[in-house]
């Protein structure tokens, strides 16, 4: 380990991290962009919003950055919507403080911070600037809890057409007594499905789970997190930089679904009764008090679905519905294709469901050029391109309503057989409505609804307290640390600060290219990382003192100091190394943020421990000419090692 050439892999590594690290220091550009509606204000609402922006540049966001930000003063022009900012240090958690605290102004979703040549000639434009975590940059986090009642009504409803044919079977005495049997098994499976066991129920969240997981990608968001509560039968979300939470929230607890079902045979008997009575209502000069203008009163209210629901179980009451049919509300727009989606009459539907979402995939929204409007068309899995054949072969001329979550959007007449796997829905749809409508077929449906346990906004303010309080934790804890092994080891501790430095800008690289999110409990990773880094360099320097004092030469003490110290720096730190990964395996949150810091860490301390140091030492002792090496605290002793 005498040759210079072996400072190559240590020189390399170093160019490599620090390229990693250059995007964090690098300048930068970010576009602010303004939103749309901005710019059809009264000009005194746009002054004022101006106003308020560069008010806060000039106390907060650009007062000790020494950022600059074009146009400065003004609104930007309309054909290119967005303040160009420039400077270094812009953190994630300074654009959602910007984002955050002007709202009104920044379309928080479409602000992009520009890569750098590095990015883009690394990771094709990925962003490799360190990432920042909840407690860090601010945000949401909200707890959802599930409902799984309602889930086993859904159930129910699934397989309400297969239980009944099933009762049939075993009600009929002319059926063999083999054949009731199986029905009866089969009967005794499906009302096991219904009985949800703690197990079951973790299966169900974990569904759930990955649902939300794929649509927060689509969201442009920072490191979300998503993680299930068993004890609460909840989903715990993290949302660091999330500023427009009422979006976020309908994203994530949106069930919707999209089923096929049959309406009631030709002559609609029971709509019939339910349109007979709001005419008669409308005759008498009463439209205030039908049915569907209090339902269309419950909408516009926004009262909430359970409340919609309890109305339509009370016309099921009120009118004698029987209990395989469901009532819905038909929503359609005005005679304007702008006007609002409101529900219009009421069907009366099968309450078992003919054809589910999972039976479709891979949905596209298009605009229908006859129609002048969206329809939303889709693939069928092969057991669903087979239901669907079969369904549209067995009910010619009944209507086939499609249900979107609560809401009848279609309602057309089966003509004829359907096959081949392809099928669309069109109805009174916006452009954002037939995309929202394909990402629930393409993506799924939560299988279970979810509501909101709790939730809890850090303000980006008190995350960028936490990032100033973290840097100056350990910038003074890295000084401390470098002056104590100076003074106690002198050049022996300089060598060690060296390598010490060099371990956490590649600690610092490695997580960075592993996209690790930091939070607070990482920092703290990284603190005990520096901590573990010098108690291997005192562990070899005491090893090295010892051969000094049994008189051995220099270069000798060097050496047989770091092969003395090796079994027990490595016992150690991989003893240490056990403990992180069962926290990354077992633990999550803050535990596994710590534990993946520390694991990380322990590796580059190994590397720079004891191949490193012991690199500079040898050099320093056999290449650069040091005769004496004293490792002994300033006044405290004057024993040195002499070389031979």
């Amino acid at each position: 380990m005498q040759s210079y050439r072996l400072l190559l892999l240590p020189f390399f590594i170093l160019v490599v991290s620090f390229t990693i690290l250059y995007p964090n220091f690098a300048d930068r550009t970010l576009k602010v962009v303004v939103r749309e509606d901005v710019y059809s204000l009264p000009e005194a609402e746009q002054k004022a919003l101006v106003s308020g922006l560069f008010d806060r540049w000039e106390k907060d966001y650009g007062k000790s950055s020494g950022w600059t930000i074009d146009p400065k003063g003004t609104l930007p022009p309309k054909e290119n919507p967005f303040y160009t900012v420039n400077g270094r240090f812009i953190t994630s958690a300074k654009i959602n403080q910007i984002s955050q605290e002007n709202q009104n102004l920044v379309n928080e979703a479409k602000n992009k911070l520009e890569p750098t040549w590095i990015e883009n000639m690394i990771r094709g434009g990925k962003s490799l600037s360190i990432k920042l975590g909840l407690d860090l940059q601010g945000g949401m986090r909200v707890v959802l809890k599930g409902d799984f009642d309602d889930y086993t009504t859904k159930l129910r409803d699934l397989y309400a057409k297969e239980i009944a044919e099933l009762n049939v079977t075993v009600n009929n005495p002319t059926v063999k007594p083999e054949e009731k049997e199986k029905a009866q098994n089969r009967l005794s499976e499906i009302e096991s499905s219904f009985d949800l066991s703690p197990m079951r129920k973790i299966v169900e969240l974990e569904k759930a789970k990955m649902i939300i997981d794929n649509r927060l990608t689509t969201q442009n968001l920072t490191e979300p997190q998503v993680r299930i509560q068993k004890e609460q039968d909840a989903i715990e979300v993290s949302l660091p930089g999330v500023s427009n939470s009422a979006a976020i929230l309908e994203i994530l607890q949106n069930t919707e679904t999209v089923e096929y079902r049959l309406e009631e045979p030709n002559p609609f008997t029971y709509k019939s009764i339910i349109a007979d009575s709001e005419r008669r209502m409308m005759e008498l000069g009463q439209r205030e008090k039908t049915d569907i203008f209090l339902f269309q009163e419950l909408v516009k209210n926004k009262v909430g679905k359970k409340a919609q629901d309890e109305f339509l179980v009370g016309l099921e009451k009120k009118y004698n519905i029987p209990k395989e049919y469901k009532v819905y509300a038909m929503w359609a727009r005005g005679n304007s294709a702008k006007s609002t989606l409101l529900p219009r009459s009421f069907v009366v539907l099968e309450r078992k469901i003919a054809l589910s979402g999972n039976d479709m995939t891979n949905a596209q929204p298009s605009y229908n050029s006859n129609s002048y409007g969206w329809m939303v068309s889709f693939t069928l899995t092969p057991n669903g391109a087979e239901k669907f054949f079969d369904l549209t072969s067995e009910n010619r001329g009944r209507n086939l309503a499609i249900v979107w979550g609560d809401k009848v959007i279609s309602n057309p007449v089966i003509n004829d057989p359907i096959a081949g796997g392809r099928a669309e829905i069109s109805g009174s749809f916006s452009e954002q409505e037939a995309i929202r409508l394909a990402n629930v077929i393409s993506e799924g449906a939560l299988p279970i609804p979810l509501s909101v346990l709790e939730m809890r906004f850090i303000g980006p303010t008190l995350g960028i307290e936490s990032i100033e309080v973290g840097v100056k934790a350990v910038a003074i804890g890295f000084f401390l640390v470098m002056v104590y092994m100076i003074f106690y080891y002198r050049l022996g501790g300089f060598i060690a600060d060296l390598s010490l430095l060099v371990n956490i800008i590649i600690l610092a690289a490695l997580l960075t290219l592993m996209d690790f999110t930091l939070t607070l409990p990482g920092i703290a990773g990284i603190i005990l990382t520096a901590g573990m880094a010098v108690d291997a360099n005192v562990i070899i320097y005491e090893r090295i003192r010892e051969e000094i004092e049994e008189g051995r030469a220099l270069s000798i003490a060097v050496t047989r100091g770091f092969e003395n110290a090796f079994w027990t720096i490595m016992d150690a730190n991989v003893t240490t190394l056990i403990a992180g990964i069962l926290m990354i395996r077992l633990g999550n949150g803050p535990i596994k943020g710590f534990a993946i810091t520390l694991c990380w860490g322990i590796v580059t301390t190994l590397f720079t421990s004891l191949f490193l140091s012991r690199l500079f030492m040898e050099l320093t002792v056999n290449r650069f000419g040091i005769h004496h090496l004293n490792l002994r605290p300033f006044f405290f002793g004057k024993k040195e090692g002499k070389h031979a």
